[in-house]
């Protein structure tokens, strides 16, 4: 059985015409309908009526306010063994519903979620600002959460998941509001699967977007990036990142400012002295914090000469991505510099990870008998 969970806040326009095409969408299905309402309109009595009309209705009534929230009220009481989520404004169109459900019976994937970013899929009911922040929401989903990659859309609020797999998450309170990036990061999820999709423009009812929603997604994130050990020392590696290139700056301006205006070469020189010291400030706080229960201190010039190799790779990756980015007609020098700078954080993270601070599983001890 299918449970759909639809959450709603005032969207008394909707109700009754997303009933209608889910109906027609599931023709031959068992499936449920459960509205989780946070409205203080009258969309409950109109919910209601719906309900009394198709036993496959059920209305949950809240008096708080949360999305995230009200998917997993739902969960709890829906009946099904798999678990859809969609949202009552109709930009999720229902027709994907069964889709969805096909595909995920024909590849037994734990969660399927439609996806405005893979060929086929089209983000064009969004407006220019709500597609800004929906990339850049899922920009930072992909940096900061390792879990967001295996999906292409992690700020979709529509998708089809095993009961199994959201179990976990059933006794949690999000802080946020797109579940499914809890439920990525939290829940029993082993395989994911995309399905394009076209994100519809809303009809009727007005954007529950604004800037605390927003607020909240950054506060959700800071949350979920402490779940998973690699998660937060990616956040880390990041955050020391950056007051390195604050350091970088900095030094970089005072030198500039004096004495190595008068030499040749001044400029260049003082970038390669700011540019080491940096690396040097990283170096010791990546080893003091982000991996300090790696490091060791009987081998900190072996951790400090693969440190800097890794860091000379990443800053030739940066070079390297900015003038494929040239080479293929984008040229935006900011943009181009930061997309090259992403490279690289991502590749010295993983490398420094895997090669610099390698954890060595502890030698196996041979266990000898002494006989008398």
């Amino acid at each position: 059985m299918l449970s759909l969970i639809v959450p709603t806040y005032n969207e008394r326009e909707n109700v009754r015409v997303l009933y209608r095409r889910t109906v027609e969408a599931l023709d031959g299905e068992d499936f449920e309908i459960v509205f989780v309402d946070d409205s203080h309109d009258d969309t409950p009595d109109e919910i209601r009526r719906l309900a009394a009309e198709d036993s496959r209705v059920r209305l949950l009534h809240r008096m708080e306010r949360g999305l995230a929230t009200a998917v997993i009220d739902g969960f709890r009481i829906a009946r099904g063994d798999m678990l859809a989520v969609i949202d009552g404004d109709l930009q999720h169109p229902p027709e994907i519903l069964a889709n969805l459900l096909r595909v995920q019976r024909e590849t037994r994937a734990d969660l399927v979620v439609p996806s405005r970013y893979i060929a086929g899929g089209d983000p064009g009911g969004l407006s220019w600002p709500r597609r800004v922040l929906s990339l850049g929401g899922r920009a930072l989903a992909h940096i900061l959460l390792r879990e967001s990659r295996a999906t292409t859309d992690p700020m979709s609020g529509c998708f089809i998941v095993s009961r199994a797999a959201a179990v976990p998450i059933l006794n949690t309170r999000p802080k946020g509001f797109k579940i499914l990036l809890e439920l990525m990061v939290r829940g029993n999820v082993q395989r994911t699967v995309d399905v394009p999709y076209a994100f519809a423009a809303r009809d009727a009812g007005q954007s529950k977007l604004g800037w605390k929603t927003q607020a909240d997604y950054l506060r959700q994130l800071l949350d979920l990036v402490t779940v998973n050990p690699d998660n937060t020392r990616f956040f880390l590696f990041a955050l020391i990142g950056g007051t390195g290139v604050a350091v970088n700056a900095a030094l970089f301006a005072l030198m500039t400012s004096g004495y190595f205006d008068l030499v040749p070469y001044g400029a260049l020189l003082a970038s390669l002295i700011a540019s080491h010291v940096a690396l040097l400030w990283n170096f010791i706080w990546n080893t003091s914090i982000t991996w300090r229960d790696r490091f060791r201190a009987d081998q900190i010039w072996r951790h400090a000469f693969r440190y800097l190799v890794v860091a000379e790779f990443g800053a030739l990756l940066t070079a390297l991505v900015l003038l494929m980015l040239r080479g293929i007609g984008v040229e935006f020098n900011l943009l181009d510099q930061l997309v090259g700078i992403l490279a690289g954080v991502l590749f010295t993270y993983r490398l420094n990870d895997r090669w610099t601070f390698l954890q060595h599983a502890p030698a196996l001890q041979t266990e000898r008998t002494m006989r008398r």
